[in-house]
C-alpha cells in the first residue's frame, strides 16, 4: 500500500532545528565513495504494539534515504537493535534489513562503551532511536554519528541534533503521528513513499505453516484469534474471557475455516484449554515473532484484543477486527487498510451468562463493555472486511 504518511503539521509556522536531518544526511552521504556501504541504526521500542506503530516512519525515511543512497552509487543497510520484540525482523532477508540484533543476542548494546568499540571500525551514518534506551544516543554522540535523532522521554537528549517528546500527555491525537515531527526533520516536510506490507516472504516465518500442519490444520483457510494481552492488561480482555472465543470460533467451524489461538507463553497453559473447549488449533508459545507475523499474514482474518497481535495483523493489510474494552483508541488504534475495532454498550445487557462471583468491583466495568458484544457480530464485520478485496 501507498503511505503518504501524516496530515499538515499541527503547529504551522514552528521551525525545525536547521540543517534538519535530510540535509545532514545528504552531507554524510557525499563522503561515502561510490561503491561503497554506509550503515543506519535504528533502536525500536520495547513493547511489541509500540514498536509497529514506529513503522511506518522508519519505512518512510529509509525508502527515502535508499533511494538517495543508490543515487550516489551507495549501498545503504539498515540495522535494527531494540529489546525481544525487534525479533520479529530476525528473518528478514538482507535486503529489507542488514541486521537484526536484539539486546540478548547483541552483548554490546548494554552499554555505550560497548557499542563504540563494536561502531570502532566503521560508525553508522545516522542513528534514530525510537525508544527511551540512553545508551545509543550517549555512544552515537561519542561516536560523532553525523546525524543522531529520536524521541525526547528519556535523558541525555543533548546527544541529538534533534529530539521530539512522544509518549508526554502533552501530545495530541494518535502515536502514529506524534512521529511526524521527528519523520519531517530526517525525511523532508513532504514526506511520503510506499509503505512495504508486513510479511510477505522477504519478512521470513513462513516455517509457521509447517508448524499449522503438524498440529492438524488440513491446508484451508485459517483464521487467527488473539485471545489475551498481557497480564498486566485485564482491562483489554474480551469479558467473560472464554465463552466469546468458544462461540466465535464454532462460527469458524461452521464456515469451514479453521480457528487458530495465538498468543506468549505466558498464555500457553490457558490457551491450550480454551483449543480443547472450541475445537481450536493453539499455536501459543510455539512461534517466534516472525512465525506469528507469518501466520496472520497468511489467514483469510484476525480477531483480537487490543495487544500487539493486533498492530501486527492490521499493517499486513489482512481483515483484522480488534474488541476494545476501556483502551484509548484514539491514541492506540492500530494502523493498517482492512481494520475495523468493535466496542460494546457499557450501559448494555451481557450476550453471555456470567458464573457467580466471576467479577468484582474491578473488573465489572471493563466486562460490561465488552460482553454486550456478540461474537456473530465479530465474525460478520470479519468477513464483510474479507469480502472487500
Amino acid at each position: 500500500m501507498h503511505l503518504s504518511i501524516y496530515p499538515p503539521d499541527p503547529t504551522p509556522g514552528k521551525r525545525l532545528p536547521q540543517p534538519d536531518g535530510l540535509t545532514r544526511f545528504r552531507e554524510a552521504l557525499d563522503a561515502v565513495p561510490s561503491g561503497g556501504t554506509a550503515q543506519v541504526w535504528v533502536r525500536l521500542p520495547i513493547q511489541l504494539g509500540d514498536m509497529v506503530m514506529a513503522l511506518p516512519s522508519m519505512f518512510i525515511i529509509k525508502a527515502i534515504w535508499e533511494r538517495l543512497a543508490r543515487d550516489r552509487g551507495v549501498r545503504l543497510e539498515f540495522a535494527l537493535t531494540g529489546r525481544a520484540s525487534v525479533s520479529m525482523f530476525k528473518e528478514a532477508v538482507p535486503d529489507v534489513f542488514a541486521a537484526c540484533l536484539p539486546d540478548t543476542e547483541f552483548p554490546a548494546s548494554s552499554s555505550p562503551i560497548k557499542l563504540l568499540r563494536h561502531w570502532k571500525e566503521r560508525a553508522p551514518l545516522a542513528v534514530i532511536n525510537y525508544s527511551k534506551s540512553d545508551r545509543i544516543k550517549v555512544a552515537a554522540w561519542l561516536a560523532g554519528v553525523p546525524v543522531r535523532a529520536g524521541i525526547a522521554d528519556g535523558s541525555n537528549n543533548w546527544c541529538y541534533h534533534f529530539s521530539h517528546p512522544f509518549m508526554s500527555y502533552t501530545q495530541v491525537g494518535h502515536r502514529h503521528f506524534r512521529y511526524l515531527p521527528l519523520t519531517q526533520w530526517l525525511a523532508g516536510p513532504q514526506a511520503s513513499a510506499p509503505l512495504p506490507t508486513l510479511g510477505g516472504p522477504g519478512f521470513g516465518g513462513t516455517s509457521v505453516l509447517s508448524l499449522l500442519r503438524d498440529q492438524g490444520w488440513d491446508g484451508g483457510p485459517y483464521v487467527v484469534f488473539g485471545v489475551y494481552p498481557l497480564p498486566q492488561f485485564p482491562e483489554r480482555r474480551w469479558y467473560p474471557l472464554d465463552e466469546p472465543w468458544v462461540r466465535l470460533a464454532a462460527l469458524a467451524r461452521k464456515a469451514g475455516v479453521t480457528p487458530v489461538l495465538a498468543g506468549g507463553p505466558e498464555n500457553r497453559a490457558r490457551l491450550e484449554h480454551l483449543g480443547v473447549q472450541s475445537g481450536s488449533v493453539c499455536l501459543a508459545g510455539r512461534t517466534s515473532l516472525a512465525e506469528l507475523l507469518a501466520l496472520v499474514a497468511n489467514a483469510m482474518g484476525t480477531v483480537t484484543v487490543d495487544t500487539g497481535i493486533a498492530h501486527m495483523a492490521a499493517l499486513t493489510g489482512q481483515p483484522t477486527v480488534v474488541i476494545f474494552s476501556h483502551g484509548q483508541e484514539f491514541w492506540d488504534f492500530p494502523c493498517g487498510p482492512k481494520v475495523i475495532s468493535l466496542r460494546g454498550d457499557p450501559t448494555g445487557e451481557s450476550v453471555f451468562p456470567f458464573p457467580p462471583g466471576s467479577m468484582d468491583r474491578v473488573t465489572r466495568p471493563w466486562a460490561a463493555v465488552t460482553s454486550s458484544i456478540p461474537p456473530s457480530r465479530a465474525w460478520s464485520v470479519l468477513n464483510l472486511l474479507a469480502a472487500e478485496g
